[in-house]
């Protein structure tokens, strides 16, 4: 039998890759899905092979060269070359053309008749290179997302005679069904949303400016321009996500709040929608609270083994208050949804009151305040005493009143989670007293708190290897002779040049330990409570990045930006 005749699964026996028993499986899963799925997809779904493994199978049997991607710029010119439809239909993306001759990367090279449609459309001789599926389809939205924004962008412009009639036109536009994708603002805002979760952004800034609608998307923390276009669709793209969010289209003078579900690659993402009134417009801030690629598992999160250790003690607990502590859009909110999921169960009644809910989490009864209602934090906590739970969540105790409550509730004999807005975990006692609650009624309810913030992580496909200098060496408190290699950021495709990719949270886990109770209640300073902590085990969050750093997740840089403040 020649190669080419050779089917996947047996292409991938003959390379050693999986077994016949391992195909036959494989194959009855394929019928009994309706056999829609390929042979290859089921494989590497189910953890046999990876994408890597079926690439350089086909490499070795058809003779056809694998190329890795994520080591090629493709010049974004060549996004006119071939349809979008015709290359996501068949996963192919093009990466070189040379004459009459165009190079293209596909997934599946044994696809002859999708090679044969692009050749056809594109009127060129094709040659195919494997690559993988999922940095196939990356490359398809950094080739042609960006290029449907501007020409929606550019389409919406030309079909409005001018900025009043553009004006005039933008509610009509906007208020189309939030499934309708035949208006080019409902398809600019939908290209922006899926883009933002694609590059697994945080938040998105949309920013009217005097000459200009600015877009930017922050990630791993940093806010970079995503797109500046024509002021004229200003108007448009504020109601357009105004209607989605369920807010007030008329209202612009006050700010509003809302909320989206967006539906995208078989998931659902939430959004938190801010909207404020400026000079030139209403400026939108829309939050992802969905977490992209993180599953709610306490591994997750990224604490030192010494801290999963207490985490594991702290959620165990069966009353008192955990807190989590850090700066806005730390991921303290994600550290709490993932207590709730080790503890959550059919024996245990959770409840949650949350200005607003950051993630619907099935199983779990959520309470949305409401200010203007008189269901504030602290009414919220009287009702929820009375419904009979186990576990309390807090989003966040901001004044007294919430915090006299939420201690009750833990001497009373509840589990009580929340948050607060101090700098480490030692303030936050001191915070509480500020609050208004006495010392020795702090140290008889905590339990324990959790500082947290997120460092960037170097990304894996290019950080650079170095020996460390004088300054760096003092820096980290390492020995002037000691060997040892540190990292730091570069730049590839994979991070877009950035250095890094992806954030890693870092901690300090103070429990509350008889020692730091006796202290508290005594009424010592936070810098006495710091180093009582720090000798009854607690490593402080300097340390924690210290170790990351040494580790090669992180750069000495962070390190610096990280910790200076400390010092």
């Amino acid at each position: 039998m020649r190669a080419s005749n050779l089917r996947i699964g047996q292409i991938l026996i003959n390379s050693g890759d999986i077994t016949e028993e391992q195909l036959d499986e494989v194959l009855i899963k394929q019928k009994t899905s309706g056999g829609n799925k390929r042979v290859a997809d089921i494989l590497i779904e189910d953890g046999i092979v990876t994408e890597q493994q079926v690439c350089k199978a086909l490499e070795k049997q058809l003779f056809i060269p694998y190329v890795d991607l994520d080591t090629i710029t493709i010049n974004e010119e060549l996004g006119g070359v071939i349809p979008e439809d015709l290359a996501t239909q068949h996963k192919v993306v093009p990466i070189e053309q040379e004459g009459r001759f165009l190079t293209v990367a596909i997934a599946d090279p044994l696809n002859y008749q999708g090679l044969k449609d692009i050749s056809i459309a594109t009127k060129m001789k094709i040659k195919p290179v494997i690559g993988e599926a999922t940095k196939i389809t990356s490359k398809l939205r950094e080739l042609y997302a960006a290029q449907k924004a501007i020409d929606d962008a550019k389409e919406f412009l030309e079909s409005k005679g001018g900025k009043s009639k553009a004006q005039i036109e933008a509610e009509e536009a906007a208020q189309q069904d939030a499934s309708a994708n035949d208006q080019p603002i409902i398809r600019f805002v939908n290209n922006m949303i899926e883009e933002a979760i694609f590059t697994k952004t945080s938040d998105i800034h949309i920013e009217p400016m005097e000459k200009c609608l600015r877009i930017r998307f922050r990630i791993d923390g940093k806010l970079s321009t995503y797109m500046e276009t024509a002021p004229e669709l200003i108007p448009s793209v504020t109601s357009r996500i105004k209607f989605i969010g369920n807010m007030n289209i008329a209202e612009k003078r006050i700010p509003q709040d809302g909320r989206i579900k967006y539906h995208v690659g078989g998931k659902d993402i939430d959004f938190r929608i801010s909207v404020l009134p400026s000079i030139f417009g209403e400026k939108i801030v829309m939050r992802i609270t969905t977490s992209l690629g993180m599953e709610l598992k306490k591994e997750n999160i990224g604490f030192l083994p010494e801290n999963l250790k207490k985490f594991d003690h702290l959620v165990k607990s069966n009353r008192g208050i955990i807190l989590v502590t850090g700066a806005t859009g730390s991921g303290k909110s994600t550290t709490l949804y993932t207590a709730l999921h080790e503890v959550m169960g059919e024996d245990i009644n959770i409840i949650t009151v949350e200005d607003p809910v950051e993630q619907i989490q099935p199983g779990i009864t959520q309470v949305q305040t409401n200010e203007k209602a008189g269901l504030t934090f602290a009414a919220a906590l009287r009702s929820i005493l009375r419904q009979d739970p186990d576990i309390i969540m807090i989003g966040e105790i901001r004044d007294g009143e919430t915090a006299g409550i939420a201690v009750q509730a833990a001497i009373t004999g509840h589990l009580v989670l929340s948050t607060l807005h101090t700098y480490d975990a030692p303030s936050s006692v001191a915070r509480l007293v500020d609050m208004g609650i006495e010392p020795y009624m702090v140290s008889s309810a905590l339990l324990g708190i959790i500082a947290q913030k997120l460092a960037r992580r170097l990304c894996v496909s290019c950080k650079e290897a170095y020996v460390p200098d004088e300054n760096e060496r003092i820096g980290l408190g390492l020995d002037p002779n000691e060997e040892i290699t540190l990292y730091r950021k570069c730049g590839c495709e994979k991070c877009g040049k950035k250095g890094y990719k992806g954030r890693i949270a870092v901690h300090e886990v103070m429990l509350l330990t008889t020692a730091l109770k006796r202290a508290i209640t005594a009424g010592k300073s936070t810098d006495e409570v710091r180093d009582i902590a720090i000798e009854e085990g607690m490593i402080p969050m300097k340390e924690n990045v210290r170790i990351d750093v040494l580790k090669g997740l992180t750069s000495y840089e962070e390190f610096i930006e990280m910790t200076i403040s400390n010092d």
